[in-house]
Protein backbone atom coordinates (compact mmCIF):
# COMPACT_ATOMS: atom_id res chain seq x y z
CA UNK A 1 0.00 0.00 0.00
CA UNK A 2 1.12 3.21 -1.22
CA UNK A 3 1.49 6.49 0.90
CA UNK A 4 0.42 9.49 0.20
CA UNK A 5 1.86 12.92 0.92
CA UNK A 6 1.55 14.32 4.72
CA UNK A 7 -0.69 17.13 5.31
CA UNK A 8 1.36 19.48 7.65
CA UNK A 9 -0.87 21.13 10.15
CA UNK A 10 0.66 24.42 12.01
CA UNK A 11 -0.58 24.48 15.51
CA UNK A 12 0.49 27.27 18.07
CA UNK A 13 2.40 26.30 20.89
CA UNK A 14 0.29 25.83 24.18
CA UNK A 15 1.95 24.52 27.21
CA UNK A 16 1.12 20.77 27.48
CA UNK A 17 2.10 20.60 31.66
CA UNK A 18 5.53 20.03 33.07
CA UNK A 19 5.57 16.53 33.10
CA UNK A 20 5.54 16.89 29.21
CA UNK A 21 9.03 16.32 27.24
CA UNK A 22 8.10 19.14 24.50
CA UNK A 23 10.15 18.11 21.19
CA UNK A 24 9.75 19.17 17.34
CA UNK A 25 11.68 16.57 16.21
CA UNK A 26 10.08 13.53 17.86
CA UNK A 27 5.91 13.07 17.74
CA UNK A 28 4.38 13.54 21.74
CA UNK A 29 2.03 10.93 20.43
CA UNK A 30 1.15 9.23 17.42
CA UNK A 31 -2.65 7.48 16.14
CA UNK A 32 -4.15 5.56 13.40
CA UNK A 33 -7.20 6.77 11.60
CA UNK A 34 -10.07 4.58 9.81
CA UNK A 35 -13.25 6.12 8.70
CA UNK A 36 -16.38 4.25 6.92
CA UNK A 37 -15.50 0.90 6.42
CA UNK A 38 -19.30 0.07 6.40
CA UNK A 39 -18.49 -3.86 5.45
CA UNK A 40 -21.66 -5.93 4.30
CA UNK A 41 -21.86 -9.10 2.49
CA UNK A 42 -23.76 -7.49 -0.29
CA UNK A 43 -23.12 -6.48 -3.89
CA UNK A 44 -21.09 -3.15 -4.89
CA UNK A 45 -23.74 -0.61 -5.33
CA UNK A 46 -22.07 2.62 -7.09
CA UNK A 47 -18.65 3.59 -5.65
CA UNK A 48 -19.40 1.71 -2.43
CA UNK A 49 -17.54 -1.61 -2.83
CA UNK A 50 -19.05 -3.56 0.08
CA UNK A 51 -17.10 -6.69 0.73
CA UNK A 52 -13.93 -5.20 -0.58
CA UNK A 53 -13.54 -3.51 3.16
CA UNK A 54 -12.40 -6.94 4.21
CA UNK A 55 -9.58 -6.68 2.60
CA UNK A 56 -8.58 -3.37 2.97
CA UNK A 57 -9.01 -3.14 6.49
CA UNK A 58 -6.86 -6.08 6.62
CA UNK A 59 -4.09 -4.24 4.43
CA UNK A 60 -4.52 -0.72 6.36
CA UNK A 61 -4.27 -3.17 9.79
CA UNK A 62 -1.01 -4.21 8.51
CA UNK A 63 0.27 -1.27 7.61
CA UNK A 64 -0.28 0.52 10.95
CA UNK A 65 0.61 -2.32 12.59
CA UNK A 66 4.14 -1.95 11.56
CA UNK A 67 3.86 1.86 12.72
CA UNK A 68 4.62 2.84 16.73
CA UNK A 69 1.21 4.28 17.29
CA UNK A 70 -0.57 4.64 20.85
CA UNK A 71 -3.45 3.73 19.70
CA UNK A 72 -6.20 3.56 16.59
CA UNK A 73 -9.92 5.10 16.12
CA UNK A 74 -12.64 4.53 13.55
CA UNK A 75 -14.80 7.10 12.58
CA UNK A 76 -18.11 5.37 12.31
CA UNK A 77 -19.94 3.03 9.98
CA UNK A 78 -17.68 -0.34 10.86
CA UNK A 79 -20.81 -1.85 8.76
CA UNK A 80 -22.94 -0.92 6.33
CA UNK A 81 -26.30 -3.02 7.71
CA UNK A 82 -26.77 -6.79 9.50
CA UNK A 83 -25.69 -7.64 12.95
CA UNK A 84 -24.20 -10.14 11.56
CA UNK A 85 -21.55 -8.10 9.47
CA UNK A 86 -19.86 -7.29 12.93
CA UNK A 87 -18.33 -11.36 13.17
CA UNK A 88 -16.89 -11.18 9.68
CA UNK A 89 -15.39 -7.18 10.25
CA UNK A 90 -14.39 -7.16 14.43
CA UNK A 91 -11.86 -10.27 13.91
CA UNK A 92 -9.62 -8.10 11.84
CA UNK A 93 -9.37 -5.55 14.11
CA UNK A 94 -8.53 -7.31 16.76
CA UNK A 95 -5.64 -8.32 15.34
CA UNK A 96 -4.15 -4.63 15.77
CA UNK A 97 -1.23 -4.37 17.78
CA UNK A 98 -2.71 -0.59 19.49
CA UNK A 99 -5.92 -0.35 21.11
CA UNK A 100 -8.79 0.17 19.30
CA UNK A 101 -11.39 3.23 19.84
CA UNK A 102 -14.67 4.32 18.04
CA UNK A 103 -17.48 6.50 17.65
CA UNK A 104 -20.56 5.65 16.84
CA UNK A 105 -22.28 5.75 12.96
CA UNK A 106 -25.26 5.46 11.19
CA UNK A 107 -24.88 2.61 9.27
CA UNK A 108 -23.65 1.04 12.89
CA UNK A 109 -27.42 0.66 13.69
CA UNK A 110 -28.46 -0.35 10.61
CA UNK A 111 -30.16 -3.68 11.89
CA UNK A 112 -33.21 -5.13 12.66
CA UNK A 113 -35.17 -3.37 15.44
CA UNK A 114 -35.11 -6.02 18.02
CA UNK A 115 -30.79 -6.24 17.39
CA UNK A 116 -30.28 -2.56 18.01
CA UNK A 117 -29.43 -2.42 21.65
CA UNK A 118 -26.76 -5.29 20.62
CA UNK A 119 -24.77 -2.89 18.67
CA UNK A 120 -22.47 -1.10 21.29
CA UNK A 121 -21.69 -4.51 23.03
CA UNK A 122 -20.52 -6.14 19.83
CA UNK A 123 -18.57 -3.30 19.05
CA UNK A 124 -17.39 -3.83 22.44
CA UNK A 125 -18.05 -0.20 23.90
CA UNK A 126 -19.24 0.23 27.70
CA UNK A 127 -20.12 4.46 26.88
CA UNK A 128 -21.06 5.86 23.90
CA UNK A 129 -19.16 9.70 24.35
CA UNK A 130 -16.44 9.48 26.37
CA UNK A 131 -12.78 11.02 26.60
CA UNK A 132 -9.18 10.29 27.72
CA UNK A 133 -5.79 11.85 28.17
CA UNK A 134 -2.54 10.88 26.41
CA UNK A 135 0.99 12.90 27.18
CA UNK A 136 -1.18 15.87 27.53
CA UNK A 137 -3.63 15.75 25.01
CA UNK A 138 -7.37 15.17 25.72
CA UNK A 139 -9.36 12.86 23.11
CA UNK A 140 -13.08 13.44 23.08
CA UNK A 141 -14.86 10.98 21.81
CA UNK A 142 -18.54 12.19 20.60
CA UNK A 143 -22.12 10.48 20.04
CA UNK A 144 -23.82 11.71 16.97
CA UNK A 145 -26.59 8.71 16.72
CA UNK A 146 -27.48 9.48 20.42
CA UNK A 147 -30.55 12.05 18.23
CA UNK A 148 -31.66 9.72 15.57
CA UNK A 149 -33.94 7.88 13.93
CA UNK A 150 -31.98 5.11 12.85
CA UNK A 151 -30.48 4.40 16.48
CA UNK A 152 -34.17 3.24 18.41
CA UNK A 153 -36.70 0.97 17.36
CA UNK A 154 -40.23 1.83 15.34
CA UNK A 155 -42.99 2.95 18.26
CA UNK A 156 -40.37 4.36 20.79
CA UNK A 157 -39.85 7.85 22.87
CA UNK A 158 -36.57 8.16 21.20
CA UNK A 159 -37.37 7.76 17.65
CA UNK A 160 -40.58 10.13 17.84
CA UNK A 161 -38.54 13.08 19.44
CA UNK A 162 -36.04 12.81 16.95
CA UNK A 163 -38.51 12.74 14.23
CA UNK A 164 -39.73 16.01 15.69
CA UNK A 165 -36.09 17.77 15.58
CA UNK A 166 -36.14 16.60 12.13
CA UNK A 167 -39.21 18.33 11.16
CA UNK A 168 -38.26 21.42 12.64
CA UNK A 169 -34.96 20.90 10.61
CA UNK A 170 -36.77 20.51 7.63
CA UNK A 171 -39.05 23.56 8.31
CA UNK A 172 -36.13 25.82 8.53
CA UNK A 173 -34.42 24.11 5.32
CA UNK A 174 -31.67 22.86 7.28
CA UNK A 175 -29.23 21.40 4.26
CA UNK A 176 -28.29 18.40 7.02
CA UNK A 177 -32.48 18.08 7.28
CA UNK A 178 -31.95 14.63 6.60
CA UNK A 179 -32.87 11.19 7.91
CA UNK A 180 -29.61 9.70 7.86
CA UNK A 181 -27.80 12.59 9.75
CA UNK A 182 -28.23 12.99 13.94
CA UNK A 183 -27.59 15.38 16.16
CA UNK A 184 -25.98 15.20 20.20
CA UNK A 185 -27.99 15.41 23.16
CA UNK A 186 -28.77 18.33 25.93
CA UNK A 187 -27.23 16.12 28.04
CA UNK A 188 -24.12 15.31 26.16
CA UNK A 189 -23.77 19.03 24.92
CA UNK A 190 -23.03 19.64 28.52
CA UNK A 191 -20.60 17.30 29.50
CA UNK A 192 -18.51 18.26 25.86
CA UNK A 193 -18.34 21.74 27.55
CA UNK A 194 -17.57 20.50 31.05
CA UNK A 195 -14.63 18.22 29.00
CA UNK A 196 -13.84 21.52 27.01
CA UNK A 197 -13.12 23.75 29.98
CA UNK A 198 -11.10 20.98 31.77
CA UNK A 199 -8.57 20.33 29.27
CA UNK A 200 -7.98 24.58 28.72
CA UNK A 201 -7.94 24.63 32.78
CA UNK A 202 -5.03 22.11 32.59
CA UNK A 203 -3.09 23.20 29.42
CA UNK A 204 -4.60 19.96 27.22
CA UNK A 205 -4.90 20.22 23.89
CA UNK A 206 -7.82 18.73 22.08
CA UNK A 207 -8.48 16.35 19.67
CA UNK A 208 -12.61 15.84 18.86
CA UNK A 209 -13.63 12.67 17.33
CA UNK A 210 -17.21 12.02 15.55
CA UNK A 211 -18.70 10.27 13.12
CA UNK A 212 -20.55 13.57 11.29
CA UNK A 213 -18.57 16.76 9.99
CA UNK A 214 -20.03 20.03 11.46
CA UNK A 215 -18.01 22.87 8.97
CA UNK A 216 -17.77 24.28 6.21
CA UNK A 217 -21.63 25.53 7.03
CA UNK A 218 -24.26 23.64 4.58
CA UNK A 219 -23.22 20.40 4.00
CA UNK A 220 -25.77 18.02 3.54
CA UNK A 221 -23.90 15.52 5.81
CA UNK A 222 -23.45 17.63 9.24
CA UNK A 223 -24.20 16.83 12.43
CA UNK A 224 -28.33 17.96 12.94
CA UNK A 225 -26.57 20.48 16.07
CA UNK A 226 -23.49 21.49 14.21
CA UNK A 227 -23.63 25.23 14.23
CA UNK A 228 -24.19 24.80 18.46
CA UNK A 229 -21.43 22.28 18.82
CA UNK A 230 -19.18 24.62 16.57
CA UNK A 231 -20.03 27.36 18.68
CA UNK A 232 -18.86 25.74 21.97
CA UNK A 233 -15.67 24.93 20.26
CA UNK A 234 -14.48 28.40 18.70
CA UNK A 235 -13.17 30.11 21.68
CA UNK A 236 -10.75 27.38 22.66
CA UNK A 237 -7.56 28.05 21.26
CA UNK A 238 -6.23 24.42 22.08
CA UNK A 239 -8.89 22.93 19.96
CA UNK A 240 -6.53 21.40 17.07
CA UNK A 241 -8.22 18.84 15.33
CA UNK A 242 -12.37 17.81 14.79
CA UNK A 243 -11.86 14.42 12.96
CA UNK A 244 -14.73 12.95 11.10
CA UNK A 245 -15.79 10.42 8.41
CA UNK A 246 -19.73 10.28 6.95
CA UNK A 247 -19.25 12.29 3.79
CA UNK A 248 -17.20 9.51 2.13
CA UNK A 249 -15.50 12.23 -0.68
CA UNK A 250 -13.56 13.91 2.31
CA UNK A 251 -13.11 17.69 3.21
CA UNK A 252 -11.18 19.71 5.07
CA UNK A 253 -11.48 23.57 6.57
CA UNK A 254 -10.41 25.55 9.73
CA UNK A 255 -12.16 28.01 11.85
CA UNK A 256 -10.99 29.66 14.81
CA UNK A 257 -7.57 27.94 14.64
CA UNK A 258 -9.54 24.43 14.90
CA UNK A 259 -8.83 22.12 11.83
CA UNK A 260 -11.44 20.22 10.57
CA UNK A 261 -10.50 17.01 8.97
CA UNK A 262 -13.10 14.96 6.87
CA UNK A 263 -11.32 11.61 6.26
CA UNK A 264 -12.60 9.57 3.06
CA UNK A 265 -14.66 6.37 3.33
CA UNK A 266 -12.46 3.59 3.14
CA UNK A 267 -16.01 1.64 1.17
CA UNK A 268 -15.61 3.77 -1.54
CA UNK A 269 -12.78 2.28 -3.13
CA UNK A 270 -12.54 -1.12 -5.33
CA UNK A 271 -9.04 -1.98 -5.16
CA UNK A 272 -7.28 1.09 -3.38
CA UNK A 273 -8.08 2.44 0.61
CA UNK A 274 -7.52 5.17 2.55
CA UNK A 275 -6.92 5.93 5.77
CA UNK A 276 -4.35 7.71 7.59
CA UNK A 277 -1.70 8.22 10.66
CA UNK A 278 -1.75 11.34 12.73
CA UNK A 279 1.82 12.42 14.47
CA UNK A 280 1.02 15.08 17.43
CA UNK A 281 4.59 17.09 18.02
CA UNK A 282 4.48 20.50 20.51
CA UNK A 283 4.34 22.27 17.49
CA UNK A 284 2.61 20.90 15.03
CA UNK A 285 0.51 17.98 13.81
CA UNK A 286 1.07 15.78 10.83
CA UNK A 287 -1.58 13.32 8.98
CA UNK A 288 -0.12 11.10 6.91
CA UNK A 289 -2.16 9.80 4.22
CA UNK A 290 -2.18 6.06 2.70
CA UNK A 291 -4.33 5.37 -0.58
CA UNK A 292 -6.16 7.88 -1.39
CA UNK A 293 -6.17 10.04 1.58
CA UNK A 294 -5.56 13.56 -0.29
CA UNK A 295 -2.60 15.83 0.37
CA UNK A 296 -3.46 18.98 2.08
CA UNK A 297 -1.27 21.32 3.71
CA UNK A 298 -2.89 23.90 6.00
CA UNK A 299 -0.14 26.84 8.02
Amino acid sequence: MYRREFIKIVIPIVAVGPHILLSYDQPILSYGVIADPQYADQDTRGTRFYRASLGKLQMAVDDLNKENLDFVVTLGDVIDKNLASFADILPIYKKLKAPHHLVLGNHDFDVADEDKDKVMDKLGMAKNYYSEVKSGWRFIYLDGTEVSLFRYAEGSENKKNAQIKLDELKEKKAPQAQAWNGGISDAQMKWFKQELKSAKAKNEKVVICNHWPVLPEGDVHNLWNAKELVSIIDPYDNVILYMNGHNHKGNYTTQNGTHYVNFKGMVETEKDTAYATVDCYADRVEIKGYGLEPDRIAK
